[in-house]
């Protein structure tokens, strides 16, 4: 009976130990997280932002972050942001990394890219919404021999600059007007943009959502599929990707392609705008810079295209050109024959039946003879027939305009 006891005590006390470590322990206070304080943006800073001592008082301020979540390359003060550009766009409370900002260069182009740029309009450009550090798909759009088909042509493309501009305008959150976006690209890439400009291809920009990083359009695109679809329709080139092949594992020296043959080019024109069908062409049409510009095309593509539209002066467009479409000679022709106005139906005022035209009255000499007699004095009118040879057309009051049938004519 005493064991039993002293075994039950033994459990007792050995409960009553684990409980107040239990205790001691939630009531201990958590170990203090170590902390620093670095520097965060204050606002989104754009690619290619410039910071002066005054933008640094508004543009970043420090913030208190845990020691374990800052990376070794964070900016520590303001002093190293002074007076440096920032090479991509900074969000708002987001820490800068000593790579996010350089001294020197305008435009920093990231490691193993080039830099293009691309004819584009404000319309083309999302109405002046794209700007540096912009994320954009350029799209197109290509007139084929039967149909017109739209296409991306390269997406998630970084804006580098707008014209020469690396940052958006102060004033404003679009630019007013610009003609050139310049693009972070590839070698493949930049040669893709060339054959689209090349191919006629109209591209205008669409603006990628800030939060849309990779969507399933980009799973889906193919840059292959694209450059064979621009070469293809009698387009027998297409883009040739010279970059260097990856070493092979087994170190053998790669393999060398033939050299791509050089192509024969020849000029044409082609429509800078679209021209309505019947429209002359003239040497004032053909001089101005606003209607017609020339590009290079294969000389085997070229075959039926017009390289001076001269010889075609006098003639019509018969279908028209439309943006981007060079001249071929089935386009062209001689302006058809307007018909001749027809004779109005004009009825005769005394409801003849019409017949044809109206007979033109013959208008003839006459001469009043005056005959007195006992009974009194007579007129008698006389029409000349032909010169010399008269004929009594009859009697005749003095003043009237014709004459009474005579009963007996004198020939």
């Amino acid at each position: 009976m005493k064991q039993k006891n002293l075994i039950l005590m033994v459990v007792a006390v050995g409960c009553g130990l684990v409980a107040a470590f239990l205790t001691s322990q939630m009531s201990a206070k958590p170990a203090p997280v170590d902390k620093i304080e670095v520097i965060v943006a204050a606002r989104d800073l754009t690619v290619g932002s410039q910071l002066t001592h005054d933008d640094l008082k508004t543009a970043v301020k420090r913030k208190l972050v845990s020691r374990d979540a800052v990376p070794p390359t964070v900016v520590e003060t303001e002093e190293e942001l002074l007076e440096k550009r920032f090479t991509r766009t900074i969000r708002a409370e987001e820490m800068i990394n000593k790579a996010d900002v350089s001294k020197g260069s305008v435009v920093s182009i990231p490691p193993g890219m080039n830099m293009v740029s691309l004819p584009i309009g404000l319309s083309q450009a999302v109405a002046g919404f794209v700007g540096p550090g912009s994320r954009v798909d350029i799209l197109g759009s290509v007139r084929g021999d039967t149909k017109l088909v739209a296409l991306p042509i390269l997406v998630n493309m970084l804006v580098l600059a707008v014209d020469a501009n690396t940052a958006y305008p102060d004033k404003s959150a679009a630019y007013q007007n610009l003609s050139t976006v310049s693009f972070a690209v590839d070698r493949k890439q930049a040669l893709l943009i060339k054959l689209a400009q090349a191919r006629g291809c109209d591209m205008s920009l669409l603006l990628r959502n800030p939060e849309d990083k990779v969507n399933e359009n980009d799973k889906n695109y193919d840059i292959d599929k694209v450059i064979k679809l621009l070469a293809d329709n009698h387009l027998k080139t297409g883009v040739e990707d010279d970059s260097p092949p990856a070493p092979r594992k087994d170190d053998a020296k790669p393999e060398t392609s033939p050299a791509p043959k050089s192509v024969d080019v020849v000029k044409v024109p082609y429509a800078l705008t679209d021209i309505p069908a019947g429209t002359e062409i003239t040497a004032d049409l053909i001089a101005d810079a606003a209607k017609f510009g020339t590009r290079e095309l294969p000389k085997d593509v070229a075959e039926d295209a017009a390289t001076d539209l001269t010889p075609f002066v006098g003639q019509v467009l018969k279908n028209g050109l439309g943006k981007g479409q060079w001249v071929t000679r089935g386009l062209v022709g001689k302006a058809e024959l307007k018909p001749a106005p027809r004779t109005e139906f004009n009825p005769w005022k005394d409801g003849t039946p019409d017949a044809g035209p109206k007979p033109v009255p013959v208008v003839r000499k006459t001469h009043d003879v005056a005959v007195h007699t006992a009974a009194g004095t007579k007129y008698f009118r006389y029409e000349e027939l032909a010169p010399g040879e008269w004929r009594m057309r009859g009697e005749v009051r003095p003043g009237a305009q014709s004459a009474k049938p005579a009963e007996k004519q004198i020939d």
